[in-house]
């Protein structure tokens, strides 16, 4: 059973999920705009470890933050929160934004890390970021006449891949409405950060999954630049993988697990 809780942080109540299991902890590191409700699915197919998804500040159920938190600033959330739950040894799983945190937490404690997975990591050049910055212009701010609404109804169902998964889609969307301003600074925070510097600094095995149809795919070639011996593996979903295609992914983490 997947039950949720919150834990006190220096950076406001933060809200998690968690099923208890046997062995080492996996801990779930949301993309933008979702929240740890993504990794319900994908939980519930994970027959053994304690599972912690946890939903970062200003998403989900986690107090909103002020200012412009790098992802230094969310990586240090994490390890406060896995602190309070006295967690000292984790498989460190990341999505998109989540994957970007998931490095960073990996480059500040790697001595916790026990592994890493990242799930269309955002393995961009400051260049191909600059060029994607001006792509990104979907804006659901509010509006008057609520267009804005239509606007997170398009994001999860075109943009982030429910399409025609109603229950899928409007879930996304009202994680994305709730989370409008918090995404704004995960998304300064984002552009900030050199995913592949911090790939780069990494020790831990590490398991690299995409989908062919995720936007992060056209930088998954670049995992073998940054960890030659990490391991990759195609999978569906386009960028909500682990709801679309979470029984794959589960059979991918318990493989990559019995390996290390």
């Amino acid at each position: 059973m997947i039950r949720k809780a919150y834990t006190e942080t220096s950076m406001g109540q933060c809200h998690y999920r968690y099923k208890s299991g046997n062995g080492i902890p996996m801990v779930f590191l949301h993309q933008t705009p979702s929240s740890s409700l993504m990794y319900e699915e994908l939980i519930s197919k994970l027959p053994e470890n304690p599972c912690i998804a946890i939903d970062t500040p200003g998403f989900g159920m986690s107090d909103d933050i002020s200012g412009n938190p790098s992802i230094e600033d969310y990586g240090k959330y994490v390890l406060e929160v896995l602190g309070n739950l006295e967690i000292r040894k984790f498989h460190l799983i990341g999505h998109h934004s989540g994957a970007s945190i998931a490095l960073s937490v990996e480059n500040q404690r790697s001595d916790l890390v026990a592994s890493l997975t990242l799930i269309g990591v955002f393995l961009a050049t400051s260049e191909e970021k600059e060029i994607m910055k001006k792509q990104t212009g979907l804006d659901w701010s509010p509006k008057e006449d609520g267009g804005h609404l239509i606007n997170a109804w398009n994001l999860a169902g075109i943009i982030l891949g429910a399409g025609d998964n109603l229950d899928l889609r409007q879930r996304e969307t009202i994680d994305a409405i709730r989370a409008e301003t918090s995404a704004k600074q995960m998304h300064h925070a984002i552009w900030d950060f050199s995913e592949i510097n911090a790939f780069k600094k990494t020790n831990k095995p590490s398991l690299v999954m995409c989908s062919e149809d995720d936007v992060m795919f056209p930088f998954l070639d670049k995992v073998i630049d940054c960890r030659p011996e990490a391991t990759i593996q195609i999978i569906q979903g386009k960028n909500l993988e682990p709801d679309l295609d979470a029984e794959n992914i589960a059979l991918h983490l318990m493989e990559f697990y019995r390996k290390i």
